[in-house]
């Protein structure tokens, strides 16, 4: 059995310059957090709105939390695993 080589030719992104117009990490995490923020606030508003006997799709306020709680143990997963690699970091020996 040959095992064919690779080569970065299939991967030409891996060779392009960064463009000016990449976005960075921290960029990426602060519209995540916004997101994540907004499906809070949309989770809130529609259980006020259930709690207090407004006309509420139940269907759509469960979809609501459901989402805002996903995607705040997404941003706490990533949260922990910035501080790992942070402390690892710390615990290497120069």
């Amino acid at each position: 059995m040959k095992v064919q080589n690779l080569s970065l030719k299939a991967w030409p992104d891996l060779l392009a310059p960064p463009d000016k117009k990449s976005r960075g990490f921290e960029d990426l995490l602060r519209t995540k957090l916004r997101e994540v923020d907004q499906d809070q606030k949309e989770a809130l508003f529609r259980l006020r709105a259930f709690a207090a006997g407004k006309d509420t799709d139940v269907a759509g306020l469960s979809l609501a939390l459901a989402r805002a709680e996903l995607s705040f143990r997404m941003v706490l997963r990533i949260r922990n695993k910035i501080l790992e690699a942070y402390q690892e970091i710390m615990r290497m020996q120069i």
